[in-house]
């Protein structure tokens, strides 16, 4: 959560410093991450898919308004992945597999999701590989993402320390309060939204910002 509201400070108020935006690739992992981890262990995978669809639909105003564009906010990256995950397990032709992830991320990516089929093929890294495999794999699509961005090759640290704790055993019990976690995206967006409104309206001048 803090690296991503580093990240989101850097990409709506401070955009020419780079190294703001090198912490924040930190996050996206982390909560590609927890949302396999969720699959895998959720006792209810209708409720948790319905609670991210909740998330996504209330966190979109807020994202549109802090980064003045029309895109997708990730929790729908998230929730599509999660959706492919079912949909694979209950697939046993491998022939469908394949057609099942393309055509998810087709759709990901014209529907304008952030992330798009990156973050499907990271969501996918995590469920069928472990370590140095794992690190390896997220190199690799780092790599061939670098035509769109060159600073998502750091997000790899992420996945290094992911890969790390699984073989350590880590249980990977979150001790930061479930309220928090999952009001925390639409929240910190509404802020920063908010800010840069005032900003825009010359309404922080009152408070001599």
């Amino acid at each position: 959560m803090i690296t991503m509201l580093i990240d989101h400070i850097g990409a709506v108020f401070y955009q020419d410093q780079e190294i703001l935006r090198i912490i924040g690739r930190i996050a996206f992992p982390i909560y590609a991450f927890s949302t396999y981890l969720g699959y895998k262990y959720t006792r209810n995978i209708k409720r948790y898919t319905y609670r991210l669809l909740l998330l996504a639909i209330i966190s979109q105003l807020p994202f549109m308004l802090a980064f003045q564009h029309y895109n997708l906010n990730v929790i729908w990256t998230l929730l599509a992945s999660l959706l492919v995950l079912q949909l694979l397990d209950k697939t046993q032709n491998g022939v469908w597999k394949v057609l099942i992830v393309v055509t998810s991320g087709i759709l990901m990516e014209l529907s304008t999701m952030d992330y798009g089929i990156y973050g499907l093929l990271l969501v996918l890294i995590f469920r069928y590989t472990e370590g140095f495999v794992m690190i390896g794999a997220h190199l690799l699509l780092n790599i061939a993402d670098m035509v769109v961005s060159q600073l998502q090759i750091w997000s790899t640290v992420a996945t290094a320390y992911i890969a790390f704790s699984v073989h350590k055993g880590a249980s990977f019990r979150s001790t930061v309060p479930r309220w928090l976690w999952v009001s925390f995206y639409p929240l910190h967006l509404a802020i920063l939204a908010a800010i840069r409104i005032m900003q825009q309206n010359g309404t922080l001048g009152i408070f001599g910002l």
